[in-house]
């Protein structure tokens, strides 16, 4: 097809899987729709052995296909799916309640999505929301909004059916949007319907009947305030019945439970976690892992493997760059290409193309920042994240530690975020101290964005990533890397400055 129709027909290749796979039914296989420029064979094989891969139209399609399929959605799944071994599929369809959490790009999406395919696929009812379609309603009229999807769902899985329990399912969708034309919805009112919906539901939802699933993605989105009361509406309407909540979330930006009032979904009493958050401390796993992934695309693009247009070098300090996150891993790729694109003759992506895509996503991260929260905490972390950077990298390293005594003080708090935010990243959970006993503390180091700078002073203690392993260097000193193998790092871990949050906590605020 004509080059300029890629993006557009990329976008509906989510729709053509989705009615390709329902029809095939292929027991461990589904169809990957992709699109490719009608180019000419013989022009395109002279084009790469006078340019190499980096300048050939197949890198063009590879950067298409990541920069339109590495954010997931129900209406455009990710290329194929790849499991995460913090996750497990089995668990995410079973008769549970689950809360997923994750920070942004992890997989959250990717992991409900393939759980809904396989609950279709099983001839279970599946509903799909998005909290953010919820974000501006309270809790009542979100749970409206939520209770008449089920039911539209419900009643259409019956089909033609007359009987008594569909029935009372469709007189329950017409009070539900009757009740929802009201300026005001009363407690009483709601409760009343709540119960009512209940009934009706057990009716049909029952083992060996009908199974249902309801995923709601970016819960983190909906009013942290209103979260526990929304759960709390949904719980009661699935009481004891065979529906099932799967809700993907960040879990510091979610409280599914309020203990004052025992509203919401307890853990683990009412519901199991799944936590997908990554951390840099297998880095072996997530570099092999994330690769896997990205091996996906490169060869639907008709690529080889990763390392076929990028060095070894570059793809560790991939997985550095985006904190193992795949989404982020996937579209830094995509930016070093083009990054490596600028300098002349380039035939490979080198590290320093990562670093300078590494700069740029920054910006984007800071604007997620703003959109994830409100903008008065948006300005107090990116306060904290400046003071912070400027912190460590004044002490003449890229890593620092946090005393795990300090855990409790409320500026480890806003580091979290930040982390879940990744502008820093987890490396070492306990590192202990080899003169104090009993003192622990925990590694981080710094985003890549924040030292990749050209003008980083000469002498910075550096950590980097290559092949899956530790390595480290000094800035601007030649004959300085070497690989952290064995206990070298953490001993290079005990010589990173150590963070007091309580000065943290005064200088930033």
């Amino acid at each position: 097809m004509a080059e300029d129709g890629l993006i557009t027909a990329q976008s509906l290749a989510g729709s053509i899987e989705a009615e390709l796979n329902d029809v095939a039914h292929a027991e461990g296989n589904s169809f990957v729709v992709t699109f490719r420029p009608n180019r000419d064979e013989e022009k395109e094989v002279s084009e790469e052995r006078n340019q190499g891969v980096l300048s050939s139209s197949k890198a063009d399609q590879l950067i298409q296909l990541l920069e339109a399929r590495s954010r997931t959605s129900d209406a455009l799944p990710s290329l194929k799916y790849m499991e995460d071994p913090r996750a497990s599929l089995a668990a995410i369809g079973a008769s549970r309640h689950h809360l997923v959490y994750g920070r942004r790009g992890v997989g959250k999406t990717a992991l409900l999505l393939e759980a809904k395919r396989l609950a279709e696929k099983q001839g279970h009812v599946a509903v799909w929301m998005n909290a953010h379609t919820l974000r501006r309603l309270d809790a009542a009229p979100a749970f409206l909004v939520v209770a008449e999807a089920v039911l539209k769902s419900l009643t259409k899985h019956a089909g033609s059916s007359q009987g008594e329990s569909f029935s009372r399912l469709k007189e329950a969708s017409a009070n539900i949007a009757d009740l929802r034309t009201m300026e005001t919805i009363s407690e009483k009112s709601v409760g009343e319907i709540l119960a009512n919906l209940n009934s009706s539901l057990r009716m049909v939802l029952r083992e060996g009947l009908v199974r249902l699933y309801l995923f709601i993605d970016d819960f983190y989105l909906f009013p942290t305030k209103a979260q526990s009361q929304l759960l709390d509406y949904i719980a009661g309407m699935l009481r004891d019945c065979d529906g099932w909540l799967k809700v993907a979330s960040i879990e510091r930006l979610t409280r599914p439970f309020e203990p004052s009032s025992r509203m919401g979904l307890e853990i683990p009493h009412d519901a199991s976690k799944i936590d997908l958050d990554v951390t840099l401390e297998d880095p072996s796993a997530t570099q092999s892992f994330l690769e896997s992934v990205l091996a996906n695309y490169t060869t639907t693009a008709g690529l080889n493997k990763p390392s076929s247009i990028a060095r070894d070098t570059a793809l560790g300090r991939l997985v550095l760059g985006s904190g193992g996150v795949p989404r982020d891993y996937l579209n830094l790729f995509a930016s070093s290409i083009v990054a490596a694109r600028s300098r002349p003759k380039a035939r490979e992506i080198g590290k320093e193309d990562v670093a300078d895509a590494a700069g740029r996503a920054a910006r984007g991260k800071k604007r997620d920042l703003e959109q994830d929260v409100a903008s008065e905490t948006a300005g107090a972390l990116l306060r904290a994240l400046e003071g912070l950077s400027a912190r460590v990298k004044s002490a003449g390293y890229t890593y620092f530690r946090i005393d795990i005594a300090q855990k409790s003080h409320s500026f480890y708090e806003i580091l979290a975020q930040l982390v879940d935010l990744r502008f820093a990243h987890l490396i070492q959970a306990s590192l202990s101290d080899q003169h104090k006993a009993g003192v622990k503390y925990e590694a981080y180091v710094l985003d890549l964005s924040e030292f990749t700078d050209v003008r980083l002073k000469r002498g910075l203690h550096v950590l980097d990533l290559e092949n899956g392993g530790w390595t480290y260097r000094q800035s601007g000193k030649a004959g300085t890397t070497k690989k952290l193998t064995g206990t070298l790092f953490r001993d290079h871990l005990r010589q990173a400055p150590i963070i007091d949050l309580e000065e943290m906590s005064i200088q930033t605020m």
